[in-house]
C-alpha cells in the first residue's frame, strides 16, 4: 500500500470519528433538552392541578408519613458524619494558622448552608426518589395509571399531587433535621477528636451562621426537594417498556435528580449570594436617609 492511500484512509477515518462524534453529541443535546422540556411542562401541569386539587389530605398524610418513616435514618445516620467529617477538615487547616476558635462558626456556616443540603439531597435522592420512580413505573407499565384514568380520575389528582407535596415537606423537613444534626455532631466530634472546649465552639457559630445562613439553607433544601420529587414522579409516571423499562426509568431518575441538584445548588448560590448583596444595599441606603 502506498503512502499516499494510507494517508487517504487515515483522514477518511478521521472524518467519519469527527462525524460520528458530532452526530452523538448532538442527539445527547437533543434528549437532554427533550427531557428538559418535559419535565417542565409535567410541573406546570402538576401545578395547575394542584390548584384544583382538594379532598386528598388524608392520601398526603400516608405519603408523608411513609416517606418521613422510610429515610429518617438515613438522614439522622448521615447528617452527623456530615458534620463530623467537616469539623476533621476544618480543624486540620485552621490548626496551621492558630485560628481553631472559628472552627465552629466555619463548620456551621457551610453545614447549613452548602454542604449539608448537597449530600443530603443526594441520599433523598436514591432513597425516596428511586423508591418514588419504581412505584409509579410499575404502575404505569401494569396498566394501574390507564385503569385509573378510564374511572373517570385523574392520575396527576390522585397519584402524583399526594406524592409530589409528601416529597416536597418531607424533604425540607429530614433536611432540616439531617442539619441540626449534623451541628449538633460536630459539636461533640470537636470536643471529643479536635479537643476544643464546646462553649467556646458554640460561641464562634452566631458569627459565621445568622439569620440569612439559615434561610439559604432552607431555601436551598426547598429547591433540592421540589427537584427530587418532579424528576421522580415525571420518570415514574411516563415509565414504558415492562420490567426493563422500570428499572430504566429508576436509573435515569437517580442520575438526573444528582446532576440537576448539582446545577441547581450553583444557580442557587450565585442567585443567593446577589440577593443577600442586594438586601444590605437597600438595607444601607435605607439607614443613611433615616438617620
Amino acid at each position: 500500500m502506498s503512502i499516499e492511500s494510507r494517508v487517504t484512509d487515515a483522514m477518511e477515518g478521521t472524518t467519519h470519528t469527527l462525524k460520528y462524534g458530532v452526530r452523538t453529541a448532538s442527539e445527547v443535546v437533543i434528549h437532554t433538552l427533550e427531557e428538559l422540556g418535559g419535565e417542565f411542562i409535567f410541573f406546570m401541569r402538576v401545578m395547575r392541578t394542584f390548584k384544583k386539587t382538594c379532598g386528598y389530605r388524608e392520601a398526603v398524610i400516608q405519603q408523608i408519613a411513609e416517606v418521613s418513616t422510610r429515610t429518617i435514618g438515613t438522614v439522622i445516620f448521615a447528617g452527623i458524619f456530615v458534620g463530623a467529617i467537616l469539623v476533621l477538615q476544618f480543624d486540620v487547616m485552621l490548626r496551621r494558622f492558630d485560628a481553631q476558635t472559628l472552627l465552629g462558626g466555619l463548620n456551621t456556616s457551610a453545614t447549613i448552608r452548602e454542604i449539608g443540603p448537597l449530600i443530603i439531597s443526594f441520599l433523598l435522592a436514591g432513597k425516596i426518589g428511586a423508591f418514588t420512580t419504581a412505584e409509579l413505573a410499575n404502575m404505569r407499565v401494569t396498566e394501574q395509571i390507564d385503569a385509573v384514568e378510564s374511572l373517570g380520575v385523574s392520575p396527576i389528582q390522585y397519584l402524583i399531587i399526594p406524592r409530589f407535596i409528601a416529597i416536597v415537606l418531607s424533604s425540607v423537613v429530614l433536611l432540616a433535621i439531617g442539619l441540626s444534626v449534623s451541628v449538633i455532631g460536630s459539636i461533640f466530634v470537636a470536643q471529643s477528636f479536635s479537643g476544643m472546649n464546646m462553649y467556646e465552639y458554640i460561641a464562634s457559630i452566631p458569627r459565621f451562621a445568622g439569620g440569612w445562613t439559615i434561610f439559604e439553607g432552607l431555601m436551598r433544601s426547598l429547591v433540592f426537594s421540589t427537584i427530587v420529587a418532579n424528576v421522580s414522579t415525571y420518570k415514574g409516571y411516563t415509565a414504558t417498556g415492562g420490567a426493563r423499562g422500570v428499572g430504566r426509568a429508576v436509573t435515569q431518575s437517580a442520575i438526573y435528580i444528582n446532576v440537576y441538584i448539582v446545577v441547581a445548588n450553583f444557580i442557587s448560590s450565585f442567585f443567593l449570594e446577589w440577593i443577600h448583596d442586594l438586601f444590605f444595599w437597600a438595607k444601607n441606603i435605607v439607614e443613611r436617609l433615616i438617620f
